[in-house]
């Protein structure tokens, strides 16, 4: 069984036709790519609130078709990675100004998945006024906050 075989079986358990639902795949050095679009209707099916089905369908999809340890899969369905690494890079812009106009700490309210922690941190790098501040991982698990603050002396 392939990964494309698999997903669009998924998806018709789920009740989508084959002809909805498009597949591509692209590998990229150690990673393969898997972008699945589906009706827009039914992407909340697969991407889930904050994107925990689409990681946990991409977390099984490495336990089932990851051939070594250095190979990675990223699962990508309508974009969605896209837009919310997008959307954190704007919260980021915006916690920066909070913080450098006044504001001691901003703290992410939700849980961040390390990948979206990470997307975080960077955005933060690559803001040149935003070089006295750092971001900060507090809490474990699902507890895990991080917060943007000024660099403590």
């Amino acid at each position: 069984m392939t990964t494309k075989t698999f997903l669009t079986q998924l998806c018709e358990h789920c009740g989508l036709t084959t002809d909805s639902v498009s597949y591509s795949e692209e590998q990229v050095e150690n990673t393969k790519k898997i972008t699945l679009t589906v009706p827009e209707e039914d992407s909340g099916l697969f991407i889930g609130f904050h994107g925990e089905t689409l990681d946990s369908l991409q977390r099984l999809l490495r336990i089932i078709f990851q051939e070594s340890a250095d190979e990675k899969i990223i699962v990508n369905i309508n974009d969605y990675r896209q837009q919310r690494e997008t959307h954190l890079q704007e919260l980021t812009k915006l916690a920066v100004e909070r913080v450098l106009q006044g504001e001691s700490v901003y703290t992410f309210h939700s849980y961040l998945p390390a990948y979206e922690r990470f997307i975080i941190h960077t955005a933060l790098a690559e803001i040149p006024e935003a070089a006295e501040l750092e971001s900060v991982s507090t809490g474990s698990g699902r507890d895990r906050r991080l917060s943007i603050q000024r660099k403590q002396a």
